[in-house]
């Protein structure tokens, strides 16, 4: 492979170094084109080499810059092989849509393989270049480049939504500097090459830890960070590839517990909006309390907000305690199980283990909340029949996210607020009958552990439209989700549940044996994960990691996906 760096403009583009030797660029160097001129760093960092290119101009210019390379190798994107023209871009550049037609790349990476070894060459995280990185590649040319802006279009992908090209303005004092990283390792493999993309992210831009799996929890939410395009916030995080260029609540709020705290603060300040809906005001109390546990300021007006909503769900029926959250007309959205219906007047033990969460949360920031946790607290435990705590009042399935908001009070205080026996015997009758299959535990099932009808999600015989397209054990019908799952084992394992840990590990190895990766949800029958790298995953390393701080859990855990993923072939 032959490499060099390129300077583009709308007008034309320059060669500015040809024939470079990327992997020992070192020291530092300035070159003149016209009005350009571009100043080169190279240096090693953590056995890698970190290459920096600044380009600045006698006035006003729009540009971009490229490493590219051209060579008989065979080209790999983040997603796999690359045998037609393609442009993998990170962000489609609109926050309002949901749905878009993009090929997309979740790491901005290129890798040509030749035979055993890999030249490895990935950008730093999209947010540095206004969400502008591509991935270029003509593999009929034997050429690919690695890009920190845009030259437009959508080659072979005939449902692309329209991309115009992206420069970034140069002069009067304006500069623009394209970071990348270059490496070599001796693999060949989709899974092989992206372990080792997470293992120099980690490296070079994360704390450096040896664990690789660490550092795939990391850099996977490190390269979801992105410009906030909306103005919030100078950034957001992103939950994944698949969710445009916008924060979500409660995703950003497990994400940002491998980040570091000034990204998680910009993180928080950003959320102004979907605010009263589900969830969210809970979750914004007590990630305000997180965020002042850490030393940092908490948004006071917005957390005034957020208390006064959450009083209000209190307060609408019988002010017993319960938990009754906003939600859309027809009862769905009510939660983080966004497409299922609950009564109005139901209370779902989700939401009520982080109401107990929330309010000591809100003490805690100096708000006063009378007897409102002890109901709270008590109306939580009424929700237990005498064999399981059930997904709610109303509807007595089987569900992993019930003792969600114990996992975060013990995190947040150090304490638990359910009885051993009440999460065992939970524990016991979902792992020990037919909730459990190969490819994960089903997020929720019958009482007996058999998948529901879709009826079941449902209201009065209304079911949300979006089931209309979800089989049986893909995602909310009987699906895996990883998250979930893990919070379940943990919380289990905090009340001193014996298998706990096993069936974590175990779980996993699920998401690791299909493709090196984990995954927002496994389908049960099918064994397919979907949406790799969902960043909210990461939390579970962080959670693990706390546990073994606090003395109550030992690195075994750890131990076991470290040498997974180092033998991932």
């Amino acid at each position: 492979m032959k490499y060099s760096y390129i300077l583009h403009t709308p007008e034309k583009n320059f060669t500015i170094a040809q024939n470079v030797d990327v992997f020992s660029e070192a020291g530092e160097k300035t070159l003149a084109f016209g009005p350009y001129r571009v100043h080169i760093c190279g240096k090693e960092k953590a056995s890698y080499r970190l290459i920096e290119i600044t380009v600045t101009s006698e006035g006003e210019k729009q540009v971009y810059l490229s490493l590219c390379g051209e060579g008989d190798s065979q080209f790999f994107s983040f997603k796999g092989p690359c045998d037609v023209e393609r442009i993998y871009r990170q962000s489609p550049h609109d926050v309002t849509r949901y749905h878009f037609k993009m090929q997309r790349g979740a790491i901005p990476m290129i890798a040509a393989v030749d035979g055993d070894v890999s030249e490895i060459f990935v950008s730093d995280n999209p947010s540095y270049f206004d969400n502008a990185t591509t991935q270029h590649f003509l593999p009929d040319a034997q050429t690919f480049y690695l890009s920190s802006g845009d030259p437009g279009g959508a080659p072979n992908f005939p449902p692309s939504d329209h991309f115009d090209p992206i420069y970034h303005t140069v002069g009067n004092g304006a500069s623009h500097t394209f970071r990348f990283v270059a490496f070599r390792a001796g693999v060949h493999t989709l899974k092989t090459i992206r372990r080792e993309v997470f293992r120099m992210i980690e490296k070079v831009w994360g704390n450096g830890s040896d664990s690789i799996y660490r550092a795939a929890c990391y850099a996977g939410n490190y390269m979801h960070i992105r410009k906030n395009e909306t103005g919030r916030s100078e950034k957001w995080v992103v939950a994944g590839i698949e969710y445009a260029n916008t924060q979500y609540f409660r995703d950003s709020f497990y994400q940002t517990m491998i980040l570091d705290d000034d990204i998680s603060d910009q993180c928080y300040r950003a959320l102004d909006y979907e605010f009263r809906d589900a969830e969210n005001p809970m979750v914004y109390l007590i990630w305000s309390y997180r965020i002042f546990k850490h030393g940092n300021e908490f948004n006071q007006k917005r957390a005034d907000q957020a208390f006064q909503t959450v009083l209000e769900c209190m307060d609408k029926f019988s002010a017993d305690g319960g938990y009754y959250p906003n939600c859309r007309e027809d009862c769905s959205f009510r939660n983080w199980f966004d497409i299922c219906c609950y009564e109005k007047d139901d209370v779902d033990a989700y939401n009520q283990g982080l109401c107990v969460c929330a309010l000591e949360s809100a003490k805690r920031l100096g708000y006063d909340i009378g007897d409102r946790k002890e109901k709270a607290l008590a109306r939580y435990l009424s929700l237990f029949n005498g064999e399981y705590i059930p997904m709610s009042e109303k509807k007595q399935f089987l569900a992993l996210d019930v003792t969600v908001g114990e996992v975060l009070y013990w995190l947040l205080f150090d304490e638990l607020f359910i009885p051993d026996e009440m999460v065992e015997r939970t524990y016991r009758r979902i792992c020990d009958g037919a909730s459990k299959t190969p490819y994960g535990i089903k997020i929720v099932s019958a009482p007996d552990g058999s998948y529901l009808p879709v009826e079941a999600f449902g209201l009065n015989g209304y079911v949300h439209p979006g089931f209309d397209t979800i089989e049986t054990g893909r995602y909310a019908n009987g699906g895996s989700y990883h998250v979930y799952e893990m919070l379940f084992h943990i919380a289990a394992h905090l009340h001193g549940v014996a298998d706990a840990e096993k069936n974590m590990t175990e779980r996993l190895m699920i998401d690791l044996n299909f493709d090196g990766a984990t995954h927002e949800y496994m389908h049960t029958i099918k064994g397919i994960g979907v949406k790799s790298n969902q960043g909210w995953n990461a939390s579970i390393w962080a959670i693990w990691n706390e546990l073994i701080k606090r003395g109550k859990a030992t690195d075994a855990y750890f131990r076991a996906a470290d040498a997974k993923m180092e033998t991932i072939e």
